[in-house]
């Protein structure tokens, strides 16, 4: 069972590596983290879609743009539902889905 803490620091290190252009090491990083949300939270958890958003945007920057698109709309999906579609991050899903409109 993954610890928060150990998610949380999941999170950074994929954020640094997406950061620094290293989008194929990022992508499992990503995975863990998903998958430590799933076990941790479940699968409507805000923290949960945000892992998909964050994979998204580094499958869209490999030009695997249909996993990108998937995981994008199932973030949206759970924020929507869960939480409404006024909540603020849903303009952060949007605007990932926007640039990955605009890169394909």
């Amino acid at each position: 069972e993954a610890h928060p803490s150990t998610i949380n620091a999941l999170v950074n290190l994929g954020t640094v590596l997406k950061d620094l252009g290293e989008f194929e090491e990022a992508i499992p990083v990503f995975e863990r983290v998903i998958e430590g949300r799933r076990a941790t939270e479940g699968e409507t958890s805000i923290n949960y879609a945000m892992a998909k958003a964050m994979a998204a945007g580094a499958y869209r920057e490999i030009g695997e743009y249909d996993k990108a698109d998937l995981m994008i709309k199932d973030a949206y999906t759970i924020v929507a539902m869960e939480y409404g579609e006024e909540n603020v991050t849903i303009s952060a899903i949007l605007n990932s889905q926007g640039l990955l409109y605009k890169k394909q």
